[in-house]
């Protein structure tokens, strides 16, 4: 019975996340979004769990050519925000492509890749990882964005906002948005919560700090999603490094809409 439950909700959830708000004929029209981290190809010698969040280049490839082949158009997270709360017309087959954490991979791999098929996608960052080592700088976030991706807040440092203190989640969210939208000179709209984990709290911050929307991970916090306004926990789902797309679609519903 308790797994019955689990599948219903699950559908539940799958439906609702991205149908509300608007007129009825933009409610029809389902967005998957996918959740990207690390596309680069591994050393042996690296943990289990970077494999776990890491596709090779060309796997990568290989599921572009599926949204292709299948017809999807790909559409950024701040398109969505605005069709489901301004009624924005989307293309046929929306799907969104974004990618967690500002990597430095994201620019030297994913952008020519994206090019190549004349796709768009969302790159959620961490503002203070900007520069790092492993992070891309300034002068290349906004070369993506002036190649027509969609630039978004991942906070501050990456903590667990459900965890932290009203002031300190204030700050994380808050702070982040000020300041990619000082460099970007954009407003920015859609917030990433870091590991996918948000409460009421949380949700009320981005909010009341200017958000229009926010992104959750697929499963998880799943007691938070039974409210009237969804924007603000759209569900993503993550695509591992053994992922095949086609069965993801399958089992999540969108392989045929």
């Amino acid at each position: 019975m308790f797994a019955f439950r689990r599948t219903v909700q699950s559908l539940c959830i799958l439906i609702v996340s991205v149908m509300w708000g608007g007129d009825a004929s933009a409610n029809e029209q389902f967005t998957p979004i996918l959740l990207y981290h690390h596309i680069n190809v591994l050393p042996a010698h690296m943990s289990r769990a970077m494999r776990r969040w890491s596709l090779s280049p060309q796997k990568f490839e290989s599921q572009l050519d599926w949204v292709e082949n299948h017809g999807f158009h790909t559409v950024t997270m701040e398109q969505l925000i605005d069709h489901l709360k301004h009624g924005l017309n989307l293309p046929p087959k929306p799907i969104v492509l974004s990618f967690d954490d500002g990597l430095k991979e994201h620019y030297s791999v994913v952008l020519p890749i994206l090019k190549k098929y004349h796709f768009v996608g969302t790159f959620f960052i961490i503002t203070d990882s900007v520069g790092h080592s492993a992070f891309m700088n300034w002068k290349q976030i906004l070369e993506m964005r002036d190649d027509g991706m969609d630039i978004e807040a991942h906070t501050l440092t990456h903590p667990d906002l459900s965890a932290l203190p009203h002031e300190q989640a204030f700050y994380e969210i808050a702070g982040s948005k000020a300041i990619l939208e000082r460099h970007l000179n954009k407003p920015v709209t859609v917030l990433a919560y870091p590991y996918g984990c948000y409460n009421d709290d949380t949700i009320a911050i981005a909010k009341a700090a200017g958000f229009e929307g926010a992104a959750r991970v697929s499963g998880i916090n799943d007691g938070y999603l039974y409210r009237a306004d969804q924007s603000y926990t759209l569900e993503r789902f993550a695509i591992e490094g053994n992922e095949n797309l086609d069965y993801l679609a399958h089992i999540k519903g969108f392989d045929s809409k």
